[in-house]
């Protein structure tokens, strides 16, 4: 019998590798065009209103379930989806297709998401295009309702052990397909930011995103899911499956050393500490962390409280996420990064004109600095919260000394506010920024002088520093973090963080990169915070190296003259020494 193997290339949204028979999803509901009489508006937009009733209803039920059954961290997620069901972008523009334009329920609905999806498309970050996925599921939700087609259930009939395989998955899906059993999962669409790949990491379940040609598998078909390298290989021979079963074996040995080490120290050979923290989404990422051996949440991001919802949170939301944020880290210190978000990342609720580059418009501490309420409103709620555990506040995309102390005399002013209303908080919160700009590096001495830390993110000071954006394939060779440029600047903001004597971390990609560790170390850092599921191997590389040997591959490293040279040295000295490490980490060029 003539075999049908094929190797599909995609991206990796969670390590791991794993081999079963794919359960293949049903396809997404299409849906055909039709228009009503103007007569039959009125029922038309009743049965539109009447399936919006029964999803949100299917989506209570789903929250009750996961409630009872002690899995209540889907609960936020859930609470999106009823705010995006009833959203002005979905329902109200669903609805007035219905009553204006004289659209069928359905045809409304795929008329809204089809103008939904061409504005996430168009946002340059990937974490917020990512959320895009979200739509298309609700949507698909409200859609089998309009037609008469029953819920989706797609962990029921699932084999265990088997891989699921589809067009979408849902960001609750993970949830569903870990308590079943399936071992790995494929998508056609979605991206390595959604929140599927977020709990599928939590889970520890392989995923592989954005796999063309994943439509090809068969029920049944065996399926090999490379989450670390990005691949999927559909009806692979025996060879392959001898392959890959040696990979396995592998990497559950590396597994069984990472959880021996997970509670040692992360420190080199020759007794250097090396703090490693971890980046984390919301509250409910903090668990995973700590699992994988965090010591620290280096950096919380606060804007998943700002998403997908129709209103702005209140003091009281924020204060109470951040408690609970808090409470999750058991004591060890977290970092909540100030609000990020402007330009082509916005909530529902904030309107703001784009501009026509968004990365270089009104974002960030720009934003907030233009909005002193939202930014008052979020100061007060982390002040608050500072009093139950170790907090720092961070503010990012800050360009320099100006910005800054605006930055701090807002804070001065909420602290005072609270002070003369007698509200207990912690005034003492260290403050510090992100350094993601060329003019925040170049002037790091001055920045140093007025605040209480620096955590570099190297993701956008690489692609400032090169003018390139990362997301964009056609300059995406231009984003080298081991060009020349790069260290030199990394190099210089090590030294004037320790001449202020003043803590600098990065929080950026270049963290959580093993193939780059010993490079980081020998620049200068001491602390390194990353996702979660790059921590133990991290950690491994540490362990195996001495500080001397890494300030020699640097030093080595800053005489050469381009980033082919720089990689070649690196490799050369770590490639072989690391290999687990390593796996899915070497610079595609070099593999």
């Amino acid at each position: 019998m003539l075999r049908l193997m094929n190797v599909l290339a995609g991206v990796g949204a969670s390590r791991g590798i794993a081999i079963g028979p794919a359960h293949v999803l049903a396809i997404r509901t299409v849906i055909a065009e039709r228009r009503i009489l103007r007569s039959a508006r009125a029922s038309e937009r009743a049965r539109l209103d009447k399936a919006i009733a029964s999803a949100d209803e299917q989506l209570a039920r789903l929250e009750r379930q996961l409630e009872e059954a002690n899995r209540g961290e889907g609960h936020d997620l859930i609470e999106a989806h009823r705010l995006m069901l009833r959203s002005p972008e979905l329902a109200g523009e669903a609805g007035r297709l219905v009553s204006e334009d004289c659209l069928a329920a359905e045809w409304a609905v795929t008329r809204a998401l089809e103008h939904i999806r061409g504005i996430f498309a168009h946002l340059a970050d990937p974490y917020f295009r990512d959320r895009g996925g979200d739509f298309e599921i609700v949507g698909e939700r409200l859609l089998r309702i309009l037609v008469g087609l029953p819920e989706l259930r797609p962990d029921i009939d699932a084999p265990r052990g088997g891989v699921v395989v589809g067009t979408d998955i849902s960001p609750l899906d993970p949830y569903h397909f870990h308590h079943a059993g399936i071992v790995a999962m494929v998508s056609e669409h979605g991206g390595p930011t959604s929140h599927a790949a977020i709990i599928a990491r939590a889970f520890g379940l392989p995923y592989v995103v954005g796999v063309a040609g994943a439509s090809r598998a068969r029920p049944g078909m065996t399926v090999i899911v490379d989450g670390t390298r990005g691949e999927v290989i559909l009806d692979p021979d025996a060879d392959m499956l001898r392959v890959y079963r040696a990979r396995i074996e592998v990497l559950r040995e590396r597994e069984k050393q990472q959880q021996a080490t997970r509670d040692e120290l992360s420190v080199t050979t020759d007794g250097t500490r090396i703090h490693l923290g971890a980046n984390v989404e919301s509250v409910a990422g903090i668990s995973a962390a700590l699992a994988a051996g965090a010591e620290s949440i280096g950096l919380l991001r606060t804007e998943f409280l700002y998403l997908d919802r129709e209103d702005l949170p209140s003091e009281q939301e924020q204060y109470d996420d951040a408690v609970a944020a808090l409470h999750a880290a058991s004591g060890l210190p977290v970092t909540f990064r100030a609000l990020d978000i402007g330009g082509d990342k916005l909530p529902l609720k904030v309107k703001m004109a784009p501009g026509t580059n968004p990365a270089l418009g009104m974002r960030s501490v720009r934003f907030l600095l233009q909005r002193p309420d939202v930014l008052r409103r979020q100061l007060r709620a982390l002040y608050r919260a500072a009093c139950v555990g170790p907090m720092r506040l961070m503010f990012p995309m800050v360009s320099g000394v100006t910005e800054l102390e605006q930055l701090r005399a807002v804070c001065d002013e909420v602290r005072s506010e609270l002070d003369s209303g007698r509200i207990a908080h912690e005034p003492a919160t260290a403050l510090g920024i992100m350094i993601e700009m060329p003019s925040a590096a170049l002037t790091g001495d001055h920045l140093a002088r007025a605040c209480d830390f620096f955590s570099v993110g190297t993701n956008d000071l690489i692609q400032y520093t090169f003018a390139a954006d990362r997301e964009n394939d056609e300059v995406a060779y231009l984003y080298q973090p081991l060009h020349p440029a790069i260290l030199r600047m990394l190099k210089t903001l090590a030294e004037v963080a320790r001449a202020a004597e003043i803590p600098i971390s990065i929080c950026g990609d270049m963290a959580g990169d093993p193939f780059l560790t010993l490079v980081l170390i020998g620049l200068g850092y001491r602390e390194l915070s990353m996702d979660p599921d790059r921590l133990p191997l991290v950690k491994g590389v540490v362990r195996g190296t001495s500080l001397a040997e890494a300030e020699a591959l640097a030093a080595d490293a800053l005489k050469l003259e381009n980033e082919v040279e720089i990689i070649a040295l690196v490799r050369a000295k770590i490639a072989d020494r690391f290999a687990a490490e390593m796996d899915g980490f070497l610079p595609r060029a070099l593999n």
